[in-house]
């Protein structure tokens, strides 16, 4: 049996649903039992709420898919964002959300991968240099590095950049990221509470406290930009968002829905990275043979080219790291940074045999899902070579129709291969020098709450590389 990495158990199954509801005031993975993870759909009713979980994968692209509009996302999850993000692209359906999604990727087409990598690399190397200078006095007091801090600052220094051209660093930062853990812990309990009728309106009001500060501080950003002479406008992610146009309608952003949108880019652009990126260093600490494996072939692509190895790694050295992917996909299947979709269903249908009612709450879980007794062999190991071309035929389908971590159909997260490429250039840059090592006295207490995050963070020692 391959080692497994940490991870919540699963709780007994119990009929009990506000014992569950209790459990998951802390953790939406209190919500789930063992069960869960061997059924295609569970289905129970609460207070009058038709609720089911559905993990069979052709259900899940009935539902995510082929009848994405028979499933828009359900209104809870929509007020229980909308006071950080407002009206952006993660928080409402229908016409409004279409538009959205054709003025976003008119922005991302105009703010390319490759021209997005010199801003990526700079926050990179700021990341590298706080890591040297902790470790060097790290290693003399004998203490470990917080992982998960360092890359919450780094995902949010390349997003701050590639938005604003600006960096992120020191008390700012501080303050910021204070904010998002507040409404994270108050999402998650205002989520339960809700799912108990408590008013929407209180709740919100509830959640809004730690969002205003945020919201603040990029309102200040885009104005700022708004008012500034065009001969200084940056070529960056705001200013595409500034200058998109509906091919249909011909229309803009305003300044409202500008913030909204930079919001939500913030919110998914660091949140989600740091989650994932934080249990990867962990993964690296616990298994060096991946973590070796990895670095020579971060030097065979480096030595491959002029300069090597002492030169940055560049947009092309990153499309060469198969197994950096392979490590990556595979974190992200283990500990999907957003562990719940939820969906609402518009009429009485049926998912994989299961009646489903209208106006019922159909969840979809990457981490029930990636998880699934029926899905994968040894579901709970970390094994990066099942996302390898060479990997056995079993490992490629459930790779292709139980992979979720993005979503799937038209809302699949348009920053999915911005977020792929911001992984791989810090991790390779990571164990080119630096050694990853367990801290033994340490180990991440998961909880799943807007995204999944470590309660009590995710420490590692780093040892300098010659």
């Amino acid at each position: 049996m391959t080692q497994e990495p940490v991870y919540p158990p699963p709780e007994p199954y119990t009929p009990n649903f506000l014992r569950r509801i209790r459990r998951g005031l802390y953790s939406w993975f209190g919500l789930l039992n063992e069960w869960d993870f061997r059924i295609p759909v569970g289905a129970l009713r609460f207070m009058g709420l038709n609720l089911l979980l559905v993990n069979e994968p052709a259900a899940v692209r009935q539902v995510m898919v082929s009848e994405v509009e028979a499933f828009p996302k359900h209104p809870y999850m929509l007020w229980i964002l909308e006071p950080l993000i407002g009206r952006g692209i993660f928080a409402v359906n229908g016409e409004e959300w279409a538009q959205q999604r054709r003025l976003l990727d008119q922005a991302f087409q105009m703010a390319q991968l490759q021209r997005v990598m010199p801003q990526m690399a700079a926050a990179c190397q700021a990341s590298l240099a706080r890591l040297e200078a902790q470790v060097a006095g790290d290693l003399v007091a004998g203490r470990s590095v917080d992982a998960d801090a360092e890359m919450t600052l780094v995902t949010a220094d390349v997003i701050v950049r590639t938005i604003l051209s600006r960096s992120l660093e020191g008390a700012e930062a501080e303050a910021i990221f204070a904010a998002f853990t507040r409404y994270q812990k108050r999402a998650g309990r205002a989520l339960m509470l809700r799912l108990l009728r408590l008013p929407r309106r209180r709740l919100q009001g509830y959640l809004a406290r730690d969002a205003a500060p945020i919201r603040a501080w990029l309102a200040a950003a885009i104005d700022a930009r708004l008012n500034a002479p065009a001969a200084h406008t940056p070529g960056d992610l705001l200013a595409a968002l500034i200058e998109a146009r509906d091919p249909e309608t011909g229309a803009c952003f305003s300044r409202e829905q500008l913030l909204d949108q930079v919001c939500v880019l913030f919110l998914a652009g660091h949140e989600t990275s740091a989650s994932a990126l934080g249990m990867a260093v962990y993964l690296l600490g616990c298994f060096p043979e991946v973590q070796q494996r990895l670095r020579a072939e971060v030097l065979e692509v480096l030595g491959s080219r002029a300069g090597a190895p002492d030169r940055p790694l560049g947009f092309e050295d990153l499309r060469q790291l198969s197994y950096g992917a392979a490590i990556f996909n595979e974190t992200l299947r283990l500990y999907p940074p957003l562990s719940f979709f939820s969906r609402e269903s518009q009429a009485n249908t049926e998912l994989a045999g299961s009646r489903c009612p209208m106006r019922a709450l159909v969840t979809i879980s990457p981490w029930v899902i990636q998880r699934h007794e029926q899905h994968w062999s040894e579901p709970n190991a970390f094994r990066p070579e099942r996302f390898l071309s060479d990997a056995n035929a079993d490992d490629r389908r459930w790779a292709r129709d139980a992979f979720l971590p993005y979503g799937l159909g038209p809302r699949k997260c348009p920053g999915a291969a911005f977020a792929q490429q911001e992984a791989l250039l810090v991790l390779a840059e990571l164990v080119r020098r630096f050694e990853v090592l367990p801290d033994p006295e340490h180990e991440p207490e998961l909880v799943a709450r807007l995204t999944l995050r470590s309660r009590n963070g995710i420490r590692v020692r780093l040892r300098a590389r010659s």
